[in-house]
């Protein structure tokens, strides 16, 4: 089944609907929740059990938490929000009770955290994960760039290029740079 993208709202999730966003502002987690926007020590305790759950669910996230806030409950929650959720989009990050699986958002440890890839999740699009790789090939093919920088930009040769570009976009089930760029708003991959 492909999936459909949304007209984008002009409101952020939880300003006009019941769904909750977490986002960084200035290094610190935030939540839009009922129409305000929060400090992250003032979650709901319906929210935190949402989280809870999820960090339960997921054994390697339970214990990466736990290495890194080992004396405090509230501080695993935060950093799983923020590593799993880091950025403000348009699509809630708990929406009717369901935590989404993941976004992506500029995170500035991507490549030196020991726990990349265990807190943080890249998000999926038509059933299919994205990875790095693809991440930055959606972004770069939403640039005025040419083929050819952009194959400099990710170290891979023109044919290597090309080969990564069709299997992405046979896996995304588009067919148009145009698409691609819509898929890469959506995802919160780049801003327009």
């Amino acid at each position: 089944m492909t999936q459909r993208l949304p007209n984008p709202s002009t409101f952020y999730p939880g300003m006009v609907c019941s769904a909750t966003e977490f986002f960084l502002s200035e290094n610190e987690v935030k939540i839009i929740q009922n129409a305000k926007i929060l400090p992250f020590c003032e979650i709901s305790f319906a929210t935190q059990q949402i989280l809870k759950e999820a960090i339960n669910e997921d054994l390697d996230a339970k214990l990466a938490l736990h290495d890194m806030h080992p004396s405090s409950s509230i501080k695993r929650l935060e950093q799983f929000a923020k590593c799993r959720f880091g950025g403000l989009d348009f699509q809630g990050d708990i929406k009717d009770g369901q935590l989404q699986d993941g976004e992506y958002w500029p995170c500035p440890n991507h490549g030196n955290c020991p726990h990349e890839g265990i807190l943080c999740k890249l998000p999926t699009y038509n059933q299919q994960r994205l990875s790095m790789q693809d991440v930055q090939l959606l972004q770069l093919t939403a640039t005025n760039k040419t083929n050819e920088v952009i194959g400099d930009e990710m170290n891979l040769p023109m044919g290597s290029l090309h080969k990564a570009k069709k299997i992405l976009w046979m896996n995304l089930g588009i067919q148009t740079k145009q698409e691609g760029v819509m898929i890469s708003f959506f995802l919160n991959l780049i801003r327009l």
